[in-house]
């Protein structure tokens, strides 16, 4: 792992469990993670990563602090560092001893079908040009050919460990998979409107990638207590927040979301695990699923 990349984690860490980190603090989680320390690459560090976008302020006389709320993206940035960290780390095991893959598992429908898309689409977000593709889809199952399809890309999304191009067609923003899409070519037209920020907006109130007609809600879930360690390590959705009702055995959470299909597989797949208490149309929809199930045994 990069040195550098394992300094920014440590100091990260620090200023997210804590409200004030002194420069003594620093040093000693550093040396105990095998790192030097010099005061002269801790400025360097709290330069960058402060010209990066994390709102870490320095008072010379107590140290260092972080608002957390006001750094943007603060969870997408750190994340980015730890998948560096990652893949240095990867590298390097594969690197020194031949046989370290036989210890490791990776994900199989992780996805590695064109993969060398990713840097023509994100060239073609960051220059506003169009991008023409051949998608398969699994949703048309009975198409004997691919489809064509010509989009505006605003952004590149990963979902479940695969990753997708999020862009504007005639009818609207659409998703496409880059393990499903072939024949890209990058369109030499002028720069269109670029709609990054509208994209993110309507993914925000999304649980996974498909876009509903259903306006976001309160929904409100009852969960058995069992699920309570999963649901706090891994949120449904970001908005997530624990509803207090006092009901022991039990663990009530509300979302702020748009009902779509990846929603309500997610639901489905507690079983009597999970009870929808709100909106209506979403219990009934779950209950209804659920006796069409329960007459196939």
């Amino acid at each position: 792992m990069s040195k550098d990349i394992r300094r920014y984690l440590v100091i990260l860490e620090l200023l997210q469990s804590a409200d004030l980190v002194t420069t003594k603090q620093i040093e000693a989680e550093q040396k105990k993670e095998g790192l030097g320390f010099s005061t002269s690459t801790l400025n360097r560090d709290y330069k960058f990563l402060a010209d990066l976008g994390f709102k870490i302020h320095l008072d010379k006389s107590k140290g260092y602090t972080l608002e957390i709320e006001n750094t943007e993206e603060f969870s997408f940035l750190t994340n980015i560092f730890k998948r560096i960290a990652l893949s240095n780390l990867l590298n390097k095991s594969i690197t020194l001893e031949k046989d370290t893959h036989k210890f490791l598992a990776l994900d199989e429908t992780s996805l590695v079908n064109n993969f060398e898309y990713f840097d023509v689409i994100l060239e073609a977000i960051k220059n506003r040009k169009e991008i023409n593709f051949q998608h398969n889809s699994f949703y048309h199952s009975d198409r004997t050919a691919p489809k064509i399809h010509t989009i505006k890309p605003y952004l590149l999304k990963e979902y479940q460990n695969r990753w997708y191009v999020v862009g504007e067609t005639e009818e609207g923003f659409r998703v496409f998979g880059l393990d499903r899409i072939g024949e890209l070519r990058v369109l030499d037209n002028k720069p269109f409107r670029n709609k990054t920020e509208e994209a993110n907006e309507k993914l925000s109130h999304t649980v996974g990638l498909n876009f509903s007609d259903h306006k976001p809600t309160r929904m409100v879930l009852r969960f058995h207590v069992s699920q309570k360690p999963y649901l706090e390590s891994l949120k449904l959705h970001h908005s997530q927040e624990v509803v207090t009702d006092g009901l022991a055995g039990f663990y009530t959470i509300k979302l702020f979301v748009s009902y779509n299909f990846e929603l309500r597989q997610q639901l489905l797949k507690y079983g009597s695990l999970v009870e929808v208490l709100e909106p209506d149309f979403v219990r009934e929809d779950i209950k209804a699923e659920l006796e069409r199930a329960f007459k196939l045994y």
